[in-house]
């Protein structure tokens, strides 16, 4: 049997890809062991997917004992390399997958990368030139690299969840009920919220009362929303205000317009239903939203506002929502950046299944 050690943690965005090429791996008989921190959100995630789970006591190298906590992880990790003699390593990024990935490199064992973002990661930065091969999400990040470096790169997207490749939109909407000329504005700051993003939508509110013809469907953070329901009047029964949607992809895929922010798997999530959106990065460097955000906005199939302008984001998605000639052209132009399934693209393009 193959034996395949997927190593990455610390946030859904990176957890989530690396579980849908878990489980396309093990759905072709590969034994797979995930590997990543014992403190952060993979170590209960992972199990409850009925996959092996190994945690390491890893840390953002800040300090000299994180460094030396960065050192017992390789020394592990290289451990699990011989235990488990793997066919291969995948590294999906963040600084939890680096001791695997060195102990990877160390053991001179078969590893690929995959990246989330527009921009490389540090770990990924570090390894790529060594990497069998790097899984990139986006065309933008392949041009920015080094011409002499690019045959280690390939563009698959990002791996999303295996029903959002079979989501029908029509469907989707009948099943919200939704009338023939309503729109529906999706709202969402992700599973914590966005407090400017809250902030906007109260300011704009009365306006949103107005049109008759939108529902909404906002997502306000489970720490906001207590707050914010005390605030708002709600104008008809129609509209749902959550901290959070579980059906929060069925949604995106009936709305007519989106309001978010720019995670990388966000972007990847819209490109794949050809969604118009208006994009409000959150304004750290080092997470990358803007950058993530630009890809949508070179292709003028997103709106892209700074943090700051929330309010005027929200302005120009009431205006936006009624324009379907406008959304129709965001539609056609997204289309050209999807991509194949790219958890399949993936796992088709490793080495293991030669012989």
């Amino acid at each position: 049997m193959k034996k395949a050690i997927i190593t990455t943690g610390g946030t859904g965005g990176h957890i989530y890809p690396a579980l849908s090429v878990a489980k396309g791996l093990i759905r072709r008989d590969v034994d797979v062991l995930f590997v990543g921190s014992q403190s952060r959100m993979e170590h209960e995630m992972v199990p409850k997917e009925n996959i092996r789970f190994e945690g390491l006591e890893i840390y953002p190298v800040k300090s000299v004992k994180a460094f030396f906590k960065l050192v017992s992880a390789v020394i592990k990790s290289i451990k699990i390399i011989k235990n488990e003699k793997p066919d291969v390593v995948i590294g999906f990024g963040n600084y939890i997958s680096l001791p695997m990935i060195t102990a990877a490199f160390l053991t001179r064992t078969d590893f690929y990368l995959q990246e989330q973002n527009a921009n490389l990661g540090m770990t990924n930065r570090l390894y790529y030139k060594f990497a069998k091969k790097t899984f990139l999400a986006f065309e933008k990040t392949y041009d920015d690299m080094p011409m002499k470096y690019q045959n280690k790169f390939k563009v698959t997207g990002n791996p999303l969840r295996e029903e959002i490749y079979n989501i029908d939109c029509r469907e989707e909407r009948e099943s919200l009920k939704a009338e023939e000329g309503e729109k529906i504005l999706l709202i969402t700051g992700g599973s914590l919220g966005a407090q400017s993003i809250n902030d906007a939508v109260l300011n704009e509110w009365e306006k949103l009362k107005e049109e008759k013809n939108i529902r909404i469907y906002w997502a306000t953070g489970k720490t906001h929303y207590d707050k914010i329901f005390d605030k708002i009047e709600k104008r008809n029964m129609k509209d749902i205000i959550k901290p959070y949607f579980d059906n929060l992809i069925n949604i995106m895929a009936a709305a007519d317009l989106v309001v978010c922010r720019a995670g990388a798997l966000t972007i990847s999530e819209l490109i794949e239903l050809k969604k118009p959106s208006v994009l409000i990065p959150y304004n750290s460097v080092k997470v990358g939203q803007y950058e993530n955000a630009v890809i949508l906005e070179e292709r003028e199939g997103a709106l892209v506002f700074n943090n700051s302008d929330a309010d005027e984001a929200v302005k120009t998605a009431i205006d936006l929502i009624q324009d379907e000639e406008q959304l129709r052209k965001m539609k056609l132009r997204i289309k050209a950046l999807r991509n194949t399934n790219a958890t399949e693209n993936i796992i088709n393009s490793l080495d293991i299944w030669r012989n």
